[in-house]
């Protein structure tokens, strides 16, 4: 059964989608493409079929040509004007010549192999940002900001019901590693990062808005995902989600404070014995870190002294990985101190950048937006952002593709929901100087 339903995929990527990225319907083949990104299990078995591996490549492809091909058609301008452009294309060109730096320092060949698996990651972290602009410049109205996100939900609840099924067949604490949900092979703390980050915008989207059966779909989700997460037992991904409810106490509602308040008083009392023994376990019995934390620690020292050789500019994109740290350790568990020592201080002030704008970005659709639905992008856009900020102090969660892509695809729609604002407002500026 599970080969049909794969083989389906397929053809309807090649066959509809490709289609209809082609003739620039862009916003329909988003409906298929992005809910896609986090059922990595899927995407592997497509690689099964001719041309499989490439499949969402081709895919990205197919829709900027369509994006292409129709503003040029309807004589429609390539990229709207937002906060992003700027820095985005700044930090596109900075990651490339980063990537060459870094096979200089490695001593490897050139960057221009296409089975250059440092090309390869590059080229998959560049994925983020077209995604963003492809959002940006083909969703037009409020109605496709829906029925995308309607689908991205949908997409949580197929990752849920992966993830859950493995959690009922394999409980406890001494099985978590095992449990990979849809993602196959970044591990259960990356996964314990999406049901951190990605509900907040559905939560926020409920608290604002009116629809009742909107609200039942993502409360339903929201609950489950909190639950599923409660049992992957990630320290990073609870300290996320208590400061992405810190964010919408801050913001919106206070009452929020007074369970959060009781939960971090009364913890050991209400929480699964599970997670308490995982929360607690950070410290053996003599007082010390536990292994995996001390080396963590260790890590970052020898991070830091790397850094230290290349302040500005680091020692290049995705190095890290193959200088053998600690053997099998190819990550700093901590993306501020990885982007430090690969890219230095520019590219950590763009990454801190890009999470700023997407801060203001955030506000700005929740405090100007008249649209219910919209003021609850925004808002729950905003705990998003912080969450995610949290879950990259514990680990790589920016440059996977299954983990990163709803980031930026909700962060596409957040730019694209204030444009619509300032659309409205412009027409009705426009209007009343005709009344005049």
């Amino acid at each position: 059964m599970i080969n049909l339903i794969i083989l389906f995929i397929f053809v309807l990527g090649v066959s509809v989608v490709l289609f209809l990225s082609l003739i620039g319907k862009i916003h329909l083949s988003l409906l298929f493409l992005i809910p896609l990104f986090p059922l990595q299990n899927v995407i592997e078995r497509l690689k099964q079929f001719s041309l499989g591996k490439d499949f969402i490549d081709i895919i990205i492809v197919a829709m900027v040509l369509g994006w292409v091909f129709r503003s040029i058609y309807k004589k429609e301008k390539l990229f709207e004007q937002t906060p992003f452009n700027k820095i985005l294309f700044i930090m596109i060109i900075f990651t490339y010549i980063s990537l060459w730096q870094g096979s200089f320092y490695l001593n490897f060949p050139a960057p221009i192999n296409t089975s250059d698996i440092r090309l390869q990651d590059w080229k998959n972290y560049i994925i983020f940002p077209l995604i963003f602009f492809i959002i940006v410049n083909n969703i037009k109205n409020l109605k496709q900001i829906k029925w995308l996100i309607v689908a991205m939900t949908l997409g949580m609840l197929i990752v849920n019901y992966y993830t859950g099924n493995q959690i009922k067949w394999m409980p406890g604490l001494a099985s978590r590693e095992k449990i990979v949900g849809t993602f196959v092979w970044t591990g259960v703390n990356a996964l314990a990062a999406f049901f951190a980050q990605y509900p907040f915008v559905l939560l926020g989207i409920l608290i604002v808005d009116k629809q009742k059966i909107i609200k039942a779909f993502f409360l339903g989700v929201f609950i489950v995902s909190m639950y599923i997460l409660l049992f992957l037992y990630s320290r990073g991904a609870y300290v996320a989600v208590i400061m992405g409810f810190l964010a919408l106490c801050v913001i919106r509602k206070r009452i929020f404070l007074v369970p959060l308040i009781i939960l971090l008083i009364f913890w050991q009392s209400i929480l699964p014995k599970n997670v308490i023994e995982r929360i607690t376990d950070t410290k053996t019995d003599a007082g010390t870190l536990d292994p995996s934390s001390q080396q963590r620690i260790e890590i970052w020292k020898e991070s830091l002294k790397l850094f230290k050789q290349n302040i500005i500019t680091g020692v290049g994109f995705d190095v890290f990985a193959f200088l053998g740290f600690y053997g099998s350790f190819t990550d700093t568990h901590n993306i501020y101190v990885k982007i430090l020592v690969e890219q230095g201080l520019i590219g950590i002030t763009l990454f801190l950048i890009l999470f700023w704008l997407a801060l203001r970005s955030g506000w700005k659709l929740y405090k100007s937006a008249n649209d219910n639905f919209l003021k609850g992008l925004g808002l729950g856009f905003i705990a998003c952002v912080i969450a995610t900020m949290t879950t990259n102090f514990f680990g790589d969660r920016w440059t996977y593709l299954q983990l990163g892509a709803y980031y930026w695809a909700f962060l596409g729609l957040v730019v694209r929901g204030n444009i619509i604002v300032q659309q409205d407002l412009d027409n009705k500026q426009t209007l009343k100087k005709r009344k005049i």
